[in-house]
């Protein structure tokens, strides 16, 4: 019985092999892809764990570099609907606090810089400038900077062209540390979009409401589904604004803003920040299922 199974294994090593033979161009290819797929898992891998240990070692020093939208890895975003004809804003917000409570011990000065495709100018600040140097002071803890886009003379956008805009924040003192994100402006579509910005283990999110009409001011409203899970950031500007409208629901015996309506004016964004009760959520949504907070335009 052993023999019959040595010979039986024998055989098929004798046809694995053959096979290979006769196939060496098959056979060099896929080694080759194999090698390649290899070596392009460990360097992501290797990358990711360098990243992981030195944002652990600048935790230590009490160094904290975030961002609402630039992240270590690089987080890409799609912005859509985009009118490609006049100048979009995107607002980068920096802060230097652990889990929004515990600050830095100093102040960080950074680099910030964009990028973009050839059919468009980005610009920080002013006109042309590509790059700026800015603080995240101590005692603030926050910091915030706008890249504007802007078609090129000349150049006429279509609708459904993809402009892809790179940002990236460069801490130069008292630590080194890089963020970056990937902006996709979409044209076409004229309207409101709107999307919510949330990672798991953060302890708030933002919706972002942006208004690509031309000229038309938009009356929107956003809804809590359920007070028990997020609550509104008392802070926010939006809530200072006369024309701003609230309603409340109680809940445990105190009242908690459910809804806010509020106005956006044409070619503009506002973002709303909302805390959640539980740190590990991520109530992200870019358009698909039911989002925590649900957005209506108000006629």
């Amino acid at each position: 019985m052993m023999k019959r199974k040595e010979k039986v294994s024998e055989k098929k090593n004798r046809l694995f092999f053959g096979f290979f033979k006769k196939h060496k161009s098959l056979s060099i290819c896929l080694i080759a892809a194999l090698l390649m797929l290899g070596s392009f898992l460990v360097v992501n891998y290797s990358r990711y764990v360098k990243e992981v240990v030195q944002v652990y070692y600048l935790r230590t020093k009490n160094f904290y570099f975030n961002s609402d939208k630039l992240t270590i890895t690089g987080k890409s975003y799609e912005i859509n609907p985009w009118g490609g004809t006049t100048k979009y804003d995107i607002t980068i917000n920096m802060n230097s606090l652990l889990n929004g409570i515990k600050g830095a011990s100093s102040s960080i000065t950074y680099t910030a810089s964009c990028s973009a495709d050839s059919r468009v100018d980005c610009y920080i600040g002013t006109p042309g400038q590509t790059s700026e140097n800015r603080t995240i002071t101590y005692d603030s803890h926050t910091d915030d900077f706008k890249v504007s886009v802007m078609p090129k003379s000349g150049v006429n956008l279509q609708d459904g062209d993809r402009i892809r805009v790179d940002i990236v924040a460069e801490s130069t003192s008292p630590y080194v540390e890089r963020l970056e994100a990937t902006f996709y402006l979409i044209v076409g579509n004229y309207g409101l979009n709107y999307e919510i910005e949330d990672e798991a283990g953060r302890i708030y999110f933002d919706s972002i409401i942006t208004n690509t009409l031309e000229t038309r001011v938009a009356k929107v409203k956003l809804t809590i589904s359920d007070v028990s899970k997020v609550s509104i950031d008392m802070d926010n500007n939006i809530l200072s604004i006369d024309s701003t409208a609230t309603t409340t629901t109680a809940y445990e015996g105190f009242n908690y803003i459910n809804t806010v309506t509020f106005n956006i004016e044409p070619k503009s964004s506002w973002m709303v920040r909302f805390y959640k009760n539980d740190p590990n959520r991520n109530y992200s949504f870019t358009g698909e299922g039911t989002p925590i907070v649900s957005f209506e335009e108000v006629r």
